[in-house]
């Protein structure tokens, strides 16, 4: 049987790896835009809460720009919009529901690190490897992550509140 603990405040998701983000090589002078589509991440036991979890993204209303790539070999890819997101905790069916609005910039440098930078509201997820890993959390105000070529966070700094998802389903 399920049981529902919700929480509605503003939110969007953010899942690094997850989104398969495609970076465009295109040198064209407008960027391509396109709408962010739903879609389902899964976390096993133990690689970010201790129990497993899901984020099922289940509405979005949100925008995708991919830049040119500049001089200096960055792109630019951002998000901004809205999204309705269910996370589930698995072991006990207890799940949490999230919506709300953010602009998210990820600058993919030239030497293989990635910028991220978000106003708004994020649910974000860090794996064992990550600074601050594993964890899971909800950010409402303005985060910066560094991320190396393989998507670990290397650095977080994050002004605003947050709340611990992880703790809230155990």
């Amino acid at each position: 049987m399920r049981k529902p603990v919700r929480m509605f405040v503003s939110s969007f998701v953010v899942a690094f790896a997850a989104l398969g983000i495609s970076v465009s090589a295109a040198t064209a002078a407008g960027p391509d835009h396109s709408k962010a589509s739903g879609f389902t991440a899964t976390f096993p036991a133990g690689t970010v809460c201790a129990f497993t979890a899901t984020w099922d993204v289940k509405e979005t209303n949100a925008n995708q720009l991919v830049f040119p790539v500049d001089a200096n070999g960055d792109q630019l890819v951002r998000t901004a919009g809205h999204a309705i997101t269910v996370v589930t905790n698995f072991d006990t069916g207890e799940w949490i529901t999230l919506s709300g609005g953010v602009r998210q910039d990820l600058i993919f440098r030239a030497d293989g690190t990635i910028d991220v930078w978000i106003n708004g509201t994020v649910l974000a997820a860090a794996g064992v490897p990550d600074l601050g890993g594993p964890s899971m959390w909800w950010f409402r105000g303005h985060l910066h992550d560094v991320l190396d070529a393989t998507f670990t966070r290397t650095a977080h700094s994050f002004t605003g509140n947050a709340t611990d998802i992880c703790a809230a389903l155990s």
